[in-house]
């Protein structure tokens, strides 16, 4: 296994590359209407599926995507969270993304496992900024964006007209980056 693949790991999350078989725990999440409030409206279980599909060709390409959140230690699915190329008003950009399964919603969960995909971003695919795109009225999403460092850029209309806050963060690299 090579160390893209491998699992990201804190003391009680680990965030791994999504396979076929999360497909029900994945679907049931993005097709409940309350789950979904900020997206233009629920996933149907097909393009959930598609979905997985998207990311594993990510980890193919990119060595990166969207990883599944486990909480640890019995690896119950608590959401995903993980980074993907974005053509954002005509520039390339690196998105960061996270949405918690709204049984485990103010525990901390998607500040935690976006802290540590920042972290990898740096680290393991040397990426030097990111951007996430927020809700205008999704203040709990917009306060992960902050705690993990993003400031707030612009706003923009993405498709199906929402609107969207564009967060930015330049990413540090260690020293250890560096030798």
């Amino acid at each position: 296994m090579d160390v893209a693949s491998e699992p990201i790991v804190s003391e009680r999350l680990r965030l791994r590359e999504f396979r076929d078989a999360d497909l029900d725990v994945l679907a049931a999440m993005v097709g409940d209407d309350e789950q979904m409030t900020f997206y233009p409206r629920p996933k149907t279980r097909d393009e959930a599926a598609a979905w997985i599909r998207l990311n594993t060709g990510l980890y193919a390409t990119h060595g990166f995507g969207t990883w599944l959140i486990e909480a640890l230690p019995d690896l119950r699915f608590v959401g995903y969270c993980g980074i993907r190329p974005l053509e954002l008003d005509q520039v390339s950009e690196i998105e960061i993304g996270w949405h918690v399964h709204k049984r485990f919603w103010k525990q901390g969960i998607a500040t935690e496992a976006a802290t540590l995909v920042c972290d990898a971003a740096a680290t393991r695919f040397g990426l030097a900024r990111l951007v996430a795109l927020v809700h205008p009225d999704h203040t709990a999403s917009r306060r992960v964006a902050e705690n993990v460092g993003m400031r707030r850029e612009r706003t923009t209309v993405l498709e199906a007209d929402y609107p969207a806050i564009v967060y930015a963060a330049a990413l540090r690299r260690t020293q250890a980056d560096d030798s």
